[in-house]
């Protein structure tokens, strides 16, 4: 599905992509769902897709989805065949706690020899905590199912999808909320060496 953003908070010029991550296990380095929101040229177009691990998924009890589940879907190299020629080598690569969902993009992509390195990021728990918190006066629950209810946005939380259109939203009435910018969140991301 493909529609028109919003161009008073996304500048034209950026390209964004938002990503939620559902992980098989405590190693968090397989993904076994992934939900994806593409933000370019004006247009949005949102992915979802459940991915083959290629391990045993213990995580069952937190999202739901099973080794059963996952059986014919593709691995995270498939799904990116397919993504990658849509993403531009510049990119804001947004999450809710992005370094979370990054580090096991990064790490899955990296069995099959794939880089994934995002030129800028945006955290909406940095937003959230400056809008809402006022960074260090006030303390508060950053979590998504919380921000979302405060927000009154609709979550089924741990379900790749939903999450991150439910980030994209928090984001959006937050930074309205706030009166504020985007890009006043958005900073260069330097790989750890």
């Amino acid at each position: 599905m493909t529609e028109s953003i919003d161009k008073k908070i996304y500048p034209p010029d950026k390209n964004f992509v938002f990503v939620d991550v559902e992980t098989a296990n405590w190693a968090n380095d397989r993904i076994c769902a992934i939900g994806m929101i593409l933000l370019k040229n004006g247009q949005e177009a949102g992915y979802y897709s459940l991915i083959d691990p290629q391990t045993h998924i213990t995580f069952s009890y937190i999202h739901g989805i099973t080794d059963a589940d996952v059986k014919g879907a593709p691995t995270l190299d498939k799904f990116w065949e397919v993504m990658a020629p849509l993403i531009d080598d510049k990119f804001v690569f947004v999450a809710h706690n992005y370094r979370f969902d990054l580090n096991v993009m990064k790490k899955d992509l990296g069995r099959f020899g794939i880089e994934f390195c995002p030129t800028e990021v945006l955290d909406t728990m940095w937003v959230a905590r400056d809008i809402l918190y006022h960074f260090k006066t006030q303390r508060g629950d950053l979590r998504l199912n919380t921000l979302s209810e405060a927000l009154g946005v609709q979550l089924f939380h741990h379900n790749a999808a939903s999450d991150i259109s439910a980030t994209k939203q928090v984001l959006e009435k937050l930074l309205i909320l706030g009166n504020r910018k985007i890009e006043e969140f958005v900073r260069p991301y330097a790989p750890k060496k």
